[in-house]
């Protein structure tokens, strides 16, 4: 379990580069940065439908997978927090993150958003009407 001076210093380090960041990526069992592979978020809301609290994101990343993003918004300045999940593969990435609701991971590797519409999803098995053609 982690301690509520531990928590507090989490909030404070991810406050903190929220601030200096416009993205970012952070493992925080390892407290280290995230600079590779794709990053696709958990949809998680609290008891008031409210999404991207960071005191939840933290607790979630921490009981799941401890990787915490951030992502600025330029016109607001407000960063959104999400409780992430890491691949290696952007199938997987796209697959996981179409099941929580997301319409889209990053990939750290080319530093841009994969949209989670626009992956090539599988072909429906073949009838028997189309292999006659």
């Amino acid at each position: 379990m982690i301690t509520d001076r531990r928590t507090t210093l989490l909030l404070e380090r991810l406050r903190t580069i929220a601030a200096r960041k416009q993205r970012f990526s952070y493992d925080v069992r390892g407290d280290s940065y995230v600079y590779s592979d794709f990053v696709a978020p958990y949809r998680i809301e609290n008891s008031k439908g409210e999404v991207n609290d960071l005191l939840p994101v933290l607790e979630h990343a921490l009981a799941h997978d401890a990787i915490v993003s951030g992502v600025k918004d330029t016109s607001t300045g407000k960063t959104t927090y999400t409780s992430c999940r890491l691949f290696t593969d952007v199938l997987n990435a796209t697959r996981f993150a179409r099941t929580e609701r997301q319409s889209a991971v990053y990939n750290w590797n080319r530093l841009e958003e994969v949209s989670v519409v626009d992956q090539v999803q599988p072909l429906p098995a073949a009838t028997a009407l189309d292999t006659a053609q």
